[in-house]
């Protein structure tokens, strides 16, 4: 019997990232974000509110 191989969403980005320069890359990452943010505002916070890590303390304290 003949296997079938059916494209994953991730298989078909990863098809068109491969072709996209690194500029095109990081434009399109960032109005992604942009459009999350816009979307679930109040659930980004882009780490201005993160736990207190004990590495982040040490960085403080240093």
């Amino acid at each position: 019997m003949k296997a079938i191989y059916k494209e994953t969403p991730q298989d078909i980005q990863d098809k068109i990232f491969s072709k996209m320069s690194a500029d095109a890359r990081v434009e399109v990452g960032a109005k992604l974000w942009e459009l999350a943010k816009a979307l679930v505002g109040e659930k980004i916070n882009y780490g201005s509110k993160r736990p207190q890590t004990a590495s982040r303390r040490n960085r403080k304290n240093s």
